[in-house]
């Protein structure tokens, strides 16, 4: 019997799904809590359960890529891989990633001191967007409307300790119809895609900030984008792809290594979990 490990910090709905589709398909789902274990950097794993593929479920980012990290140097296989989930969990790294395959994204600069961002704004233009490098679900990302607002929240960030001293700046993408698009890529598919509407009076579109999930077909457009975002990054594994439809085209914003989707589910009534189950099923075999 195949195992199939899921390394979490939280048993959501979302892996709850990924179990009961591990044990649909004859297979079976270990849980490996990621508070209960420690990590021997010079041994053995001899306190993690050995299974024959690791799903890293983690919803912290830095604890997630150490044990995926470890897990991989010591042979095991690990979806998504390190190296893949290291570009997605850093935006800098994500954008040079899609820049690099020349595919659209939007206008981004970095920079060190708020003198210099605020030179970077004059030269991107507002409005503009200010993100943290790492982060998720919309936390921190803020619009910068003028100079004196940008300054403010940029030396905000500085006494916001280090992690935040390196401002990511992006141009404004006005959505249509305030909203963006998620697509979800299992292995070498598009699955599933959803769009995302922003609450009223809100920048964000995440769900978790009030965003409200609607049906979106996934047009050859659609497909191609996230195919190749997946693949800049790092191919072959499970991602949710963010794209912005605005006056120049579609874009790819983000890639997310993590995919949650029990708002997708319900939405389009497509067995996301199943299907990323069925690959990983694959990848052992």
């Amino acid at each position: 019997m195949i195992t199939v490990g899921l390394i979490c910090d939280r048993v959501r709905w979302d892996e709850k799904a990924l179990i009961r589709a591990v044990e649909k398909r004859g297979a079976k789902p270990i849980i490996i809590d990621q508070k209960s274990i420690f990590l021997d950097l010079t041994g053995n794993l001899d306190n993690v359960p050995e299974v024959d593929v690791y799903l890293q479920r983690s919803v912290s980012t830095i604890k997630g890529l150490y044990i995926s990290k470890l897990l991989e140097e010591k042979g095991h296989i690990v979806i998504n891989s390190f190296e893949a989930s290291r570009i997605c969990a850093d935006k800098v790294l994500t954008t040079l990633a899609l820049a690099r395959e020349g595919i659209p994204t939007p206008h981004t600069l970095i920079a060190f001191d708020v003198d210099s961002a605020l030179r970077a704004l004059e030269k991107l233009g507002y409005p503009a967007v200010i993100k943290p490098t790492l982060g998720s679900w919309g936390r921190l990302v803020a619009p910068l409307k003028d100079p004196q607002t940008a300054r403010a929240i940029l030396e905000d960030r500085v006494f916001m300790g280090a992690l935040y001293q390196t401002f990511y700046l992006q141009e404004y993408v006005e959505k249509e119809m305030n909203r963006d698009i998620r697509s979800f890529v299992v292995g070498d598919r598009v699955v599933a895609a959803i769009y995302r509407v922003a609450a009223e009076g809100e920048l964000r579109t995440n769900t978790a900030l009030g965003g409200r999930a609607e049906p979106c077909p996934v047009t050859a457009e659609i497909e191609e984008l996230s195919l190749r975002a997946a693949k800049a990054v790092g191919g072959d594994g499970v991602y949710g792809i963010d794209i912005l439809a605005g006056p120049n085209g579609m874009m790819v914003n983000e890639v997310n290594h993590t995919v949650e989707f029990h708002t997708t589910v319900p939405v389009t009534g497509i067995d996301i979990p199943g299907m990323i189950i069925d690959y990983v099923l694959e990848r052992v075999k």
